[in-house]
């Protein structure tokens, strides 16, 4: 089975699209209000409220990316044929469509590595007059909208986790001000819930002149007969967009990604993770692609991840501002299941559970150099628990112990996907996987768990 995924912009768009009676179509419309499948996003309101003016290339890669999105959310992967990998075509329409004569393919393969599917693009002119994210009308004539102009060199991703917030206070010691983007879609949940809480903690600090916080929620209703994807690869491509989205608006020089480089190497601990099914988020291929497609598309905006050969131990214990790390450590949320707590009998839905792969990581470089503030349903990370529950700590246990006979090598790090760079960039990747097992295995010592 095909997925045909249709973006639409606005309702006058006239395309129309010939199925096998084996496939499928969805529709994602733009600036489409009486759709019954329109998206729902404040994007629009944003770039009113600052008096900011993204390019047609800028709009037409995010229109590209939330399509994706949306495809990635609507369709189940338990409709593909091996349960896991998706055929999905792309028809997004373009204002400048022959700046994807390149850029198409491209866009594809970083799709492909993203989420392990086959995807395929399809760009097509967008219907003549069509203007995207229209500023909103003034309320009244007496009291016209007061718009408040922003500029910035840098615009940092601002995700609620750690990584985002040390990456947050290092660049905001350094320079005069940092746009900070987020994303969060329907309902108040654990990303939204910690965007606020942490962005709380650094307003004690840093004014919103200093750190204004453009957070955009985007929203895409259900999928096929309330089908739904709970993996959510494309979010990341979803996300990278809007930073590059406004940095292009803002004239921003930087794009900043701040994320450790042992997460985002994310080499698999077990023969079970391997390929699509470890994440590669942040993967330096992935954001080699995200680089040649700006490019591609005349988008001078710099992509950087200052923390590729750092792990998230030596991000903790080397932020400039210890003060306001520590002020804001508890608010972040690091936990890929952070809604264990409400079935565990916990009173918080937004809690660390304590025993997944990235709160393992987490507590391992928090430890390292103090104690740890972070409340989680399961503090002790020694207690033995179901084989639901402990399948992280056994694939860690399991990496631990087969790094313990022969130490990591370079094969191993190529195993979630091509590594670019020269020599001595390939060897500090390698050498970050090292030091962060390191990290994990001197914290699962320290509680007593490889013992188990």
């Amino acid at each position: 089975m095909t997925w045909h995924v249709v973006g639409r912009a606005g309702p006058r768009d006239p395309f129309s699209l010939e199925l096998r009676p084996t496939d499928q179509m969805i529709e994602v419309p733009f600036d489409d209000p009486g759709h019954p499948q329109t998206l729902e996003s404040t994007i629009s309101k944003l770039l009113a409220d600052h008096g900011l003016r993204p390019s047609i290339s800028a709009e037409d890669f995010l229109r590209a990316a939330i399509t994706a999105y949306v495809a990635d959310v609507r369709i189940s992967r338990g409709v593909a044929f091996d349960g896991w990998t998706r055929d999905i075509v792309l028809y997004v329409p373009m204002r400048e469509p022959e700046r994807w004569s390149e850029t198409h393919a491209t866009f594809e393969q970083l799709l492909s590595f993203l989420t392990g599917d086959r995807w395929q693009m399809v760009v097509r002119p967008a219907p003549p007059g069509y203007r995207p994210y229209r500023l909103a009308p003034r309320r009244s004539r007496r009291r016209p909208r007061r718009v408040h102009r922003l500029s910035a060199d840098v615009v940092s991703l601002f995700s609620g986790g750690l990584d985002s917030y040390i990456g947050v206070i290092d660049q905001l010691e350094r320079n005069d001000r940092v746009v900070l983007v987020g994303h969060h879609g329907s309902g108040n949940g654990p990303t939204s819930v910690a965007q606020t809480e942490s962005l709380a903690a650094l307003r004690k600090y840093y004014d919103e002149a200093a750190a204004p916080f453009l957070h955009v929620w985007l929203t895409s209703p259900i999928g096929v007969k309330g089908a739904s994807e709970i993996t959510t690869r494309a979010r990341s491509i979803l996300f990278m967009a809007l930073g590059a989205f406004f940095a292009d608006s803002l004239n921003a020089q930087q794009l900043v990604v701040p994320e450790n480089g042992w997460i985002s190497l994310n080499v698999p601990l077990t023969l079970s993770r391997i390929g699509s099914f470890s994440t590669r988020t942040t993967h330096p291929y992935l954001m080699e692609l995200l680089r040649q497609v700006l490019a591609q598309l005349g988008l001078t905006i710099e992509v950087v991840l200052p923390y590729r050969f750092q792990t998230k131990g030596e991000m903790v214990s080397a932020c400039v501002n210890q003060e306001i790390l520590m002020t804001g450590l508890p608010s972040t949320m690091s936990c890929a299941h952070p809604a264990a707590g409400r079935f565990a009998g916990g009173r918080n839905p937004n809690q660390h559970c304590g025993r997944c792969l990235p709160c393992f990581v987490r507590r391992a470089a928090i430890i390292a150099s103090r104690s740890d503030p972070t409340s989680y349903t399961w503090e002790n990370a020694a207690m033995p628990l179901t084989t639901t529950t402990a399948a992280d700590l056994k694939a860690v246990k399991i990496a631990l112990d087969r790094y313990a006979g022969r130490s990591p090598r370079l094969t191993d790090v190529l195993q979630s996907g091509p590594l670019p760079g020269s020599s001595t960039e390939l060897q500090a990747y390698l050498d970050v996987f090292r030091r962060g097992l390191g990290e994990l295995r001197a914290f699962l010592a320290s509680v007593g768990a490889q013992e188990q």
